[in-house]
């Protein structure tokens, strides 16, 4: 309902309903009948719509894609303001979204007690059948132990759950509405259809915990609890049922990766074990959320996390980049006392995503893009992912990787926690006698001649021409003096017998 006038002509119906807040168009023309004691199959047959079209369908027909004729001929009866009437429906959803929605149905019992309360009557609420509320932002359920740390404030992670509801609400009928959160250039790539895949994606196939919440920034961090495995063919497996988390989980998890996916991926969301114990899980829950991202995120949304790499391919397993993006990422904590092992973490994660998305693993599952995942649908930012400018300089230097023979693995491997060495008892052992080596008599002399022979050395500095002089002179003498002490030594060179000459041969 809005804000102008309710009622714009004068009703052919003596008696009109008001509608209450929310209502769904269906449930208002339900009402309409049970006023005058009609079926709603007689009352429709008023608006225009004959007997075989009453359906199991009708309900979501009215909802999502009323006829002109029916919504005029209802205006007429009841002189409610075309607005009004209009705003009991999903009129402006895309395909995809209202598709969505005919499949979608989930009450909040609470909001409809309430509703029918206020109305008098039963009431059915026209957000029940929005695909897009995946969660009632009125009356929010409270996270289960295993998925939030004791001790942070729920109040504030509910109103972030909130502010998500309400841009959902917006985007779903503006096709511009994330042009504001990912830029003019991906927003085509991202509706409210793609968004809501993506969270029951993460919600299927990822199980996290809240560690933190940041009142003021509304941001959460989060560590992976477990993630999907594969089965001998190859295809993800689902999480169970009772390990997926609550979808309001899942919902701020997916809409952090959407509006700030450097900063989560870097800083906001963790892998099980701290920096300095990672293990194969590790490994697994890595690589298990790459393989979520390639699923559905254009491919700009990971490039910057290679960019630096590979614009400077003679230095692609370099650190000066890293470490750029692990400083930038972690400064709103630059004052906290957890800062050191932020930037750790933020660091070791990098590094770890460019070896995970440089692996072979990942280029041969996901080089031809086919989702192996059980979603339909087919997602928008594929084409501009493969135009992409980065996409090619990535692609170059993921090969240039895989030709260059380096002794480290290209896989995680190296980041792995390694076990500790064996522990061995250190013996005290006697201190030896520090022998000075003694230097030979004919040195010392050669040496000391060599002084002598040149007079006193020049005080003053000397350039580089000078100093070699010095030197050559120096060695010089040195040589002679050896030299004349080792012939004086030995004993006298043998005489070679005269060869007689021609002469006197």
């Amino acid at each position: 309902m809005t804000g102008g006038p309710l009622f714009t002509t004068v009703p052919g119906l003596p008696v009109v309903p008001l509608p209450a807040k929310g209502e769904a168009l269906n449930s208002w023309i339900w009402a309409i009948a049970h006023i005058y004691g009609l079926t709603p199959v007689a009352y429709l047959r008023r608006l225009g719509i004959p007997h075989r079209w009453v359906t199991k369908a009708i309900k979501q027909d009215l909802v999502i894609q009323p006829m002109p004729s029916v919504m005029e001929r209802l205006q007429a009866d009841t002189g409610m303001a075309p607005d009004v009437v209009w705003g009991m429906t999903f009129v402006g959803l895309d395909r995809e979204l209202e598709n969505a929605c005919r499949r979608h149905h989930a009450p909040c019992a609470a909001c409809v007690n309430e509703a029918s309360r206020q109305a008098g009557r039963p009431v059915e609420l026209l957000h029940a059948r929005a695909a897009w509320r995946i969660v009632c932002p009125d009356h929010l359920p409270d996270p289960k132990p295993m998925e939030m740390t004791d001790g942070l404030p729920l109040a504030a992670f509910h109103g972030q759950v909130r502010t998500i509801i309400r841009f959902l609400d917006r985007a779903a009928f503006d096709p511009q509405a994330f042009e504001g959160i990912v830029g003019t250039r991906m927003a085509p790539a991202f509706t409210v259809t793609v968004f809501l895949r993506f969270v029951f994606l993460l919600n299927t196939h990822l199980s996290v915990r809240i560690t933190e919440f940041d009142e003021l920034r509304d941001w959460a961090g989060f560590r992976i609890r477990r993630a999907f495995t594969r089965n001998a063919a190859g295809e993800p497996t689902r999480l169970p049922p009772p390990e997926r988390n609550n979808p309001a989980i899942s919902l701020v998890l997916a809409w952090q990766l959407v509006t700030a996916p450097l900063r989560t991926l870097l800083a906001g969301l963790h892998t099980v074990n701290p920096v300095h114990r990672k293990t194969a899980r590790d490994t697994g829950q890595l690589i298990a959320l790459a393989c979520l991202l390639l699923e559905f995120w254009p491919g700009e949304m990971l490039t910057p996390l290679l960019t630096r790499l590979a614009l400077s391919r003679q230095d692609w397993n370099g650190d000066g980049g890293r470490t750029g993006l692990a400083i930038a990422t972690t400064a709103p904590w630059s004052n906290d006392p957890s800062h050191s092992a932020r930037l750790a973490e933020a660091h070791w994660t990098h590094t770890a995503w460019t070896r995970v998305l440089f692996s072979n693993a990942i280029w041969n599952r996901h080089h031809r893009r086919v989702s192996q995942f059980p979603v339909a649908g087919p997602f928008r930012g594929r084409l501009l992912a493969a135009n992409g400018q980065a996409a090619p300089l990535i692609g170059e230097i993921r090969r240039e990787a895989g030709q260059s023979g380096r002794k480290k693995p290209a896989g995680l491997g190296r980041f792995q926690a390694k076990p500790a060495p064996a522990v061995q008892e250190a013996h005290a052992a006697p201190p030896q006698p520090v022998s000075v080596p003694a230097v030979p008599t004919h040195i010392a002399q050669a040496v000391q001649f060599a002084l002598d022979a040149h007079g006193p050395l020049p005080t003053g500095k000397l350039s580089v021409r000078q100093r070699r002089a010095v030197l050559r002179k120096l060695s010089a003498a040195a040589v002679r003096c050896l030299n004349q002490e080792a012939w004086c030594g030995s004993p006298a060179p043998p005489t070679r017998p005269a060869t007689p000459s021609l002469k006197t041969r």
